[in-house]
């Protein structure tokens, strides 16, 4: 099985290409709203990178939120015009799982206007997802994901392709892509 993972929901990119289990490229970089521009290039270099053609993809894993409106919609696009090329199954996992892997502590990503998309993470399992004000939140003592410097601390995001892998039990198939949408919170 050759898989594509991409995140395009937050201020990364995120492209990599696993097969058979292992992570033999990826590229993830802060591109700040431009992650449309360069997500063909980056696919391309990574399918370079690790020596597989486009045409032995049979898989594609993608984050469906929450996340920005527009940046969900990037990675959904391309993975249902991609689809009609080739038989391809596709599957989705949640952005912030994405982001705290197995990880436990609190994920977070900015949803701007003070307030962020949260939840408690533990072992892979997330807690109260929902959109939180930042000065509502008492995370003292608690081991931050994502955009930590909202509150002063560092951004975490660590290896999201390897984040995704990781929690390969979590993904869900999408049986139609025609519904594939991105979810988001309110």
């Amino acid at each position: 099985m050759t898989t594509l993972i991409l995140d395009t929901s937050h201020k990364f990119l995120v492209v990599g290409i696993v097969k058979d289990n292992q992570i033999k490229a990826f590229k993830q970089e802060n591109l700040k709203q431009k992650q449309s521009e360069f997500l063909i290039t980056y696919i391309q270099t990574v399918l370079k990178q690790a020596h597989i053609d486009k045409s032995k993809i049979d898989t594609i894993v993608l984050t469906d939120g929450p996340g920005s409106y527009t940046g969900l919609r990037i990675a959904m696009t391309f993975s249902k015009v991609f689809s009609l090329t080739q038989d391809i199954k596709i599957y989705t996992i949640n952005t912030l799982l994405s982001v705290s892997g197995l990880r436990d502590g609190f994920v977070m990503l900015d949803a701007r206007s003070k307030r962020i998309f949260g939840a408690y993470v533990f072992q892979g399992e997330l807690k109260d997802e929902a959109v939180y004000r930042l000065d509502a939140l008492n995370l003292d003592n608690i081991d931050v994901y994502g955009d930590g410097s909202l509150l002063g601390r560092e951004d975490n995001y660590g290896n999201i392709v390897e984040n995704i892998l990781s929690l390969k039990n979590k993904w869900q198939f999408i049986e139609d892509v025609d519904t594939l949408s991105p979810r988001y919170l309110t």
